[in-house]
């Protein structure tokens, strides 16, 4: 990296920026224009819920600490995922719902353009150059891959900033600088993916010692040492409101212990995948359920597509023949080991690091570690190109070598594969297990012959384009333009559909299996047709197309999609499920139909929704939906949400509670399992009154009344920060049946309350607090007793 020296040409960086500007709202014009939104994979079921439920807390003037409808009840403000106090989700004060979920897309597309163009600018690239390397960044595979993990991409997109705040301080040593480069960290950290938010600090320390080495005069080490981890802390300080209740969660879910294998070696990188950084190797097609038609695999990978433009291929070759032996070594030294790590089961070196470093598998899915060699490709392009056009003119016969070569190696493989066909779906055979003279595998070798072409005539131009704007022929600016313009064409053709934007009036107007909310609180179950009753994954007798598949998920409520509908889940979805929810997998996916559904009653699950017909006695089929098709069927023994029992039990297993609440002989209506004994056990004959006043997230009011002592319960989830309170005063919370909150009551009338006040936001919110007046106090005191703007070191 250089620094830029020529300060004077901020206002020449007006209009790239606007050119950029268009440049997004062409790319994502239906999201602008026509109100559309992503909704692909995890966006439908997941994302969307979860921001809703946020949108609607902010809306009603509360903290959105805890969600009633998700997970039996679930801290919604410990989910990182949320992204609770990313300052950017304010937008959902004043703006619809999917109205303000395009605007956030735009954001990040915006901000991803001009952090990228302004830190090239800042490296001393020129105008065209840095516009380029905006447009690879931007639209490149990886970042628009991330549309669909709403979280990853918000995080993403904040890298180009963080890198320009980090050597803007390390030049200047101001303390402007060094806050700068904190408050941006602060938002990418807050953007709700710890994953991306440490490769990006893997990133920015890469860079840092790269541009050290080549600039002696970039700061000390203590300097360096200074603007990374004092930032780092700075911005843990600060968002202790976030990560205390975030920690709380983590003790009480799953991931305290190792996750299963296969779980922490899904999604690993697939070695012939790395062919798709330079070559699309797979088309968007709607008309089938998953979305796209892959040519070389048979399974879409974690990153959608990786292609990040014909240019790069140009770039990374230059970077190659300019950069110095030392240089090529470190940086290959370090994609080799960035690549061991994401290629995951492909390698027998990351089982052993899983092994031997099990937080390694806190991140889940090898492929992740791509994003490190995403950054990487970028930058050395960028590094590479900006020396083809700086370099002299004896040192261009190489440079014309690689022009030439690389549109040749296009050019010999299409003649090749033209003449050879068979080859093409021999491998595309080999590769996805297809019949190899069956029409998907024909049809995927003309798409790929198509692919081909396409790369070839794109390189072919753009090395006339490079060549010409070396050359300085022609009108120089037209050039350039034309250069940018190619950039951009290639990477819009190949991604903009990448983004599967749909209308989303189906989700408000479409049908329903379940048209409206019944009087008594109830839950929804997704019964799946595999062996586990979690909700990996769902599949149909029937073949929708991709958006057939969206609108099923909505119409048929699967989790947690019918919470923007306000029905109530059981099924935990989140990364950090908590451990009782894994003990009731574990217990229910080795039990028969008839004990699962005796259990899920007890769970205050009335409703299970399948694509199959259920077996088993216990239920009762509602209503078939041949439409899509599916089953809609009733619990016939479901506890209420809220009732009284005579009698009490206890037992500490998980799995010896599950096993007798779903056992013949035991009726959760008269009996409730406890954690520990009660001081006073319940009267053996009872009669009681129950019904709830008030039912929010965090605050739910109950009367009821009984005619002896009795356990109260209510079916939603026991959690730290949950307090009862019985006529005004405080009463011990009991943990029932493993899952529930309880309470024992006296004979007589009783208002009771349950209330959400937890202690680790309390302390969270504390740290957050005395560290932002903390730094307050520091800046005026620097403002106005100090040297504003003076050398911070």
């Amino acid at each position: 990296m250089t620094r830029r020296k020529d300060k004077s040409g901020v206002y020449r960086d007006f209009f790239p920026l606007v050119l950029l500007g268009a440049m997004v709202l062409w790319f994502a014009y239906e999201l602008v224009w026509e109100g559309k939104v992503p909704l692909f994979r995890d966006l439908g079921p997941y994302f969307y819920p979860i921001r809703w439920s946020l949108a609607e807390s902010l809306r009603a003037g509360e903290l959105p600490l805890w969600d009633r409808h998700m997970a039996a009840g679930f801290p919604l403000l410990a989910d990182f995922q949320s992204a609770t106090f990313y300052p950017i989700h304010l937008v959902f004060l004043v703006m619809p719902f999917f109205p303000a979920i395009s605007f956030i897309f735009l954001f990040h597309y915006l901000t991803a353009a001009t952090g990228s163009y302004l830190l090239c600018r800042h490296w001393g690239y020129p105008s065209y150059l840095s516009m380029a390397g905006a447009v690879l960044f931007t639209f490149g595979g990886i970042v628009v891959s991330l549309t669909n993990l709403l979280n990853h991409f918000q995080t993403a997109v904040w890298l180009p900033w963080l890198a320009l705040f980090a050597e803007r301080y390390l030049y200047s040593c101001r303390w402007r600088d060094f806050l700068g480069f904190t408050l941006v960290l602060l938002l990418q950290f807050l953007a709700g993916s710890p994953e991306l938010y440490i490769m990006s600090m893997a990133l920015i320390v890469l860079g840092i010692l790269m541009a050290k080495a080549r600039s002696p005069e970039l700061g000390s080490w203590k300097k360096i040492a200074l603007v990374l981890l004092g930032g780092n802390a700075l911005v843990l300080a600060l968002a202790m409101v976030q990560i205390a209740p975030t920690i709380e969660l983590f003790l009480h879910s799953r991931r305290t212990q190792a996750i299963p294998y296969s779980e922490a070696m899904d999604w690993s990188l697939n070695p012939a995948d790395l062919l798709n950084f330079f070559f699309l190797d797979k088309e968007i097609d709607t008309t089938v359920s998953r979305g796209m038609r892959l040519f070389l695999s048979s399974r879409a990978s974690f990153f959608i597509s990786y292609y990040l433009g014909a240019l790069s291929l140009f770039g990374v070759c230059f970077w190659a023949l300019y950069s110095s032996t030392k240089e090529r070594t470190i940086t290959l030294a370090l994609v080799v080991s960035t690549l061991v790590l994401a290629f995951g089961a492909y390698t027998p070196i990351y089982p052993f690091l899983l092994r031997s470093f099990p937080l390694l598998g806190l991140v889940r899915f090898p492929e992740k570690f791509l994003f490190l060699i995403y950054g990487i490709l970028w930058f050395i392009s960028l590094r590479g190109l900006f020396a083809f056009f700086e370099a002299e003119a004896h040192q261009q016969r190489r440079a014309s070598v690689a022009l030439l070569s690389i549109p040749l190696v296009f050019v010999l493989l299409y003649i090749v594969l033209r003449e050879r066909t068979d080859l093409v779906s021999q491998f595309i055979h080999l590769r996805t297990n297809s019949a190899l003279l069956s029409h998907p595998t024909i049809k995927s070798a003309a798409a790929l012959l198509v692919s081909i072409e396409r790369q070839v005539l794109l390189t072919l131009g753009i090395a006339l384009l490079l060549f010409a704007v070396k050359k300085r022929r022609g009108r120089s600016i037209l050039l350039r333009s034309l250069l940018v313009a190619v950039v951009f064409i290639d990477l819009e053709r190949a991604h903009r559909d990448y983004q599967y934007l749909l209308d989303p009036g189906f989700i408000y107007e479409g049908p329903r299996v379940i048209s409206h909310l019944e009087n008594d609180p109830s839950r929804v179950f997704y019964y799946p047709a595999g062996e586990t009753l979690h909700p990996f994954e769902y599949s149909v007798l029937a073949l929708p197309s991709f958006e057939g598949a969206i609108s099923l998920v909505f119409s048929n409520l699967l989790p947690n999609s019918g919470v923007i509908h306000g029905f109530d889940y059981f099924q935990e979805i989140d990364a950090l499920s908590r451990r009782p929810y894994v003990s009731f997998l574990l217990f229910a996916d080795r039990a028969d139909p008839e004990t699962r559904f005796r259990l899920l009653g007890t769970l205050n699950v009335k409703h299970l929704i399948s694509f199959r017909p259920l077996p088993g006695l216990g239920i009762t089929l509602v209503r078939h939906f041949p439409q899509y098709p599916s089953w809609l069927y009733r619990i016939d023994r479901v506890v209420p949400r809220v009732y009284v029992v005579p009698n009490t039990s206890v037992e500490k297993n998980p799995m010896k509670v599950l096993q007798r609440m779903s056992s013949p002989g035991f009726d959760p209506l008269k009996e409730i399992i406890l954690e520990k004994p009660v001081s006073r056990p319940p009267a053996k004959d009872l009669r009681s009154e129950v019904s709830i006043s008030e039912y929010a997230n965090q605050h739910v009011v109950i009367r009821a009344s009984l005619d002896n002592e009795g356990i109260l319960v209510l079916t939603d989830s026991f959690y730290p920060g949950w307090r009862v309170y019985v006529d005004g005063e405080e009463q011990e919370i009991l943990r029932a049946n493993l899952f529930f909150r309880a309470v024992a009551l006296s004979q007589g009338d009783h208002l009771v309350e349950f209330r959400y006040e937890p202690v680790s936001f309390k302390i969270g919110l504390a740290g957050t607090l005395v560290t932002f007046f903390g730094l307050l106090v520091f800046i005026i005191k620097r403002k106005y007793f100090g040297q504003s703007g003076r050398r911070f070191a």
